[in-house]
C-alpha cells in the first residue's frame, strides 16, 4: 500500500514538473503582436535604407533629367527653326 501511494504521488509530482516547467504558447494576441514588431523593425530598416539610397544617387537623377529636358528643347528648337525660315 505505502509503495502504490508513494508511486502515485512520485507520478503526480512528474506530472506536475512536465507540465509546469518548459515553453510557454503565446496567445493569438501575443503571437499578432510578435508579428507586428517584427514587421515594424524591419520596415524601419528598409525605410533607412532606401532613404540612404536615394539621397545617395539624388544628384545623379536630378542631373540627368535636366539633361534630358534640355535635349527635348534643342531638339524642339531644331524643328522649329527650318520652319520659321519659311
Amino acid at each position: 500500500m505505502k509503495k502504490t501511494v508513494l508511486g502515485i504521488l512520485a507520478g503526480l509530482a512528474l506530472t506536475f514538473s512536465m507540465t509546469s516547467c518548459g515553453e510557454k504558447l503565446l496567445t493569438e494576441d501575443q503571437v499578432q503582436t510578435e508579428i507586428q514588431k517584427g514587421y515594424d523593425a524591419g520596415k524601419a530598416a528598409v525605410e533607412t535604407e532606401m532613404d540612404a539610397k536615394c539621397q545617395a544617387d539624388f544628384e545623379t537623377r536630378v542631373t540627368a533629367e535636366v539633361d534630358r529636358l534640355k535635349a527635348e528643347a534643342d531638339a524642339a528648337a531644331a524643328e522649329m527653326a527650318p520652319a520659321a525660315g519659311k
